[in-house]
């Protein structure tokens, strides 16, 4: 069939249209390529390279009670140059993985490599660890979610989280030991994290310390490791967050589905993110109005997934020890304590009587909050871990009518449900009976009744973190002219006039414009009806400049680690320390 001129024309238009798309694509998937060549870390081994575990498979079983050394050798098939690092999975608490051979370092090409770890299972069942090993083209390779580093000394921890700074803070390393379901008690501990367990990342167990008075600091000092601590002697419970980069998961848009916060710990006061952010707060004049500006310098633009930030919360410190309860009556940050209420201008003193510690800012709350939603808090936490329903891992509230520290309200077991409505009953922070939920005569596990309200879902987390009026904390949104007046010496700042949250009559999606990256409130926010990550948490404009208030409201229905609101800045609001 003969073609004519136009029909000749048309068929190459289409060809080229084609040809066009075709190198779109290919140029889409080449930028794609290159981006993910420059991660930091290839997630998996090549498959050409292989790792062995005493001359077998990467697995290894230890009796409990039991020690042994292990050969790992693996080798580079390729014929270039690898930065590597060795991870383990499976590791439990009373389990040390340690190795003096070099864990990390350069694997020529087509060279191969053996290491001796030392394994020492202290617990009473038999572990099943499985090793692995990462390859890049960059040293600064980050750790999987799951595994955990291996040590080059014999401690506890395998997270690399920066090691608690005691200082002159008066401050005694303690930890927990259960005696049954709802009992138990506090005792010293080891601040080396080598004889005896004071922390353990990798599985939830935050550092915890008592604030203790001169008289009785020195009283502790000299006693042995394990004694009771006496509650009549602690002035404060605190716990250490150390210093954290962070996955960005939410930067491009306004939603989000329930997922875990990848947290990598920083080693001392580095920043190793590759996202930076200035301020940028702005008056009403403004079009839009931000509150600060970021920009990646790896990626050249925020990629979710890929780029990473140091969390703001920690400046140039190694971590902070916050306070495990919000302020008692009495000035005591213990359990089971009445919570007091003040203005933000009456707080210094209070402060003061704590080593002139500072009231919790707005970042250091949205640092906790991301903690807990990683593999190192409550979200990591096996027992919490339903894959019928995740929400499990959500952060209980404290809806206790009389308002009391330390409480948690637990969860409906029946209803999969999470209590609405103020409750009569108290469950206590270290009540760890373990619930389940009945469904089509399957029981899933929910974990602990009383524990399930930290930020670990254990007793060595954050309490009170969502309770019904929720705690305020040191971020203001700014006047018109961009000033806060207040003598407070840290504090966060946000823009004025512009709401928080604003509903676009189209989508329904908020528009955040004046949120600042790590504040844990547009990266974790979903859509539709105000609801936030993990199906809840609202975001309320009271005022148009204001202090900020977390985790609650005075509704019940709000109580919520990702509820926030901007309130009078003469109103009473419960509150929370930090050690400077």
């Amino acid at each position: 069939m003969k073609l004519n001129f136009k029909e000749k024309y048309l068929i190459i238009l289409i060809a080229l249209c084609f040809v066009v798309i075709g190198l779109y694509y290919s140029y889409a998937i080449f930028v794609t390529k290159q981006l993910q060549e420059n991660v930091v870390v290839i997630k998996s081994i090549n498959p050409n390279n292989s790792l062995k575990v005493n001359g077998k498979n990467n697995e290894i079983e230890i009796n409990s009670r039991n020690n042994q050394d292990i050969t790992i050798t693996f080798d580079n098939k390729d014929s270039f140059n690898y930065y590597y690092l060795v991870l383990v999975k499976g590791i439990k608490t009373g389990v040390k993985v340690q190795s003096n051979d070099q864990v990390n370092g350069i694997i020529n090409g087509n060279e191969n490599k053996s290491l001796v770890v030392h394994i020492d299972n202290g617990t009473d069942e038999k572990v099943k660890l499985v090793f692995t090993i990462i390859m890049s083209n960059n040293p600064d390779i980050d750790k999987e979610v799951g595994y955990s580093y291996i040590n080059s000394t014999f401690n506890y921890d395998h997270s690399h989280a920066n090691k608690p700074e005691m200082g002159n803070l008066k401050l005694i390393a303690v930890n927990y030991h259960k005696e049954n379901d709802k009992e138990g008690y506090w005792y010293k501990a080891d601040v080396t994290n080598e004889k005896s367990i004071w922390y353990d990342y990798d599985n939830g167990l935050w550092a915890n310390a008592v604030l203790l008075s001169d008289e009785n600091y020195k009283k502790y000092q000299k006693m042995d490791i394990d004694t009771p601590i006496e509650f009549s002697d602690v002035l404060g419970f605190f716990v250490w967050i150390p210093r954290f980069k962070y996955s960005i998961i939410n930067n491009s848009n306004y939603t989000n589905y329930e997922r875990m916060n990848n947290v990598i710990f920083e080693n001392k006061n580095n920043h190793t993110g590759t996202v930076s952010c200035v301020d940028k707060i702005s008056n009403n004049s403004d079009k839009h109005i931000y509150s600060e500006v970021c920009s990646d310098n790896v990626y050249n633009r925020i990629c979710d997934n890929l780029s990473t930030y140091t969390h703001p919360a920690f400046g140039n410190k190694n971590g902070f020890w916050v306070a495990k309860f919000l302020i008692g009556e009495g000035e005591k940050i213990l359990p089971n304590v009445p919570i007091l209420k003040k203005k933000i201008d009456e707080v210094s003193s209070i402060s003061t009587k704590f080593n002139n510690s500072h009231i919790l800012t707005n970042m250091e709350y949205a640092a906790i909050v991301l903690l807990s939603n990683s593999q190192y808090g409550k979200t990591g936490n096996e027992i919490y871990n339903n894959k019928d329903n995740i929400t499990f891992t959500r952060i209980y509230g404290n809806l206790y009518e009389h308002n009391v520290t330390g409480c948690s309200s637990e969860y409906s077991v029946y209803s999969k449900n999470f209590i609405t409505e103020k409750t009569s009953k108290c469950i206590e922070y270290n009540d760890l009976t373990n619930l389940s939920h009945y469904s089509n005569g399957v029981y899933y596990p929910i974990g602990y009744a009383g524990a399930g309200a930290s930020s670990t879902g254990n007793v060595n987390g954050v309490y009170d973190l969502a309770n019904i009026f929720g705690e305020m904390v040191s971020a203001f949104v700014a006047s018109e002219d961009g000033i806060v007046n207040t003598n407070l010496k840290y504090y966060d700042t946000y823009s004025y006039n512009d709401y928080i949250g604003r509903v676009s009559s189209s989508s329904n999606i908020y528009n955040l414009y004046r949120y600042k990256l790590g504040d844990a409130i547009r990266e974790h926010f979903r859509t539709f009806n105000e609801n936030g990550m993990w199906n809840g948490g609202v975001i309320l404009q009271n005022k148009n400049t204001g202090i900020l208030v977390r985790g609650g409201n005075g509704n019940p229905n709000d109580v919520s680690v990702y509820t926030v609101s901007i309130e009078d800045i003469s109103l009473s609001f419960p509150f929370r320390i930090v050690l400077p």
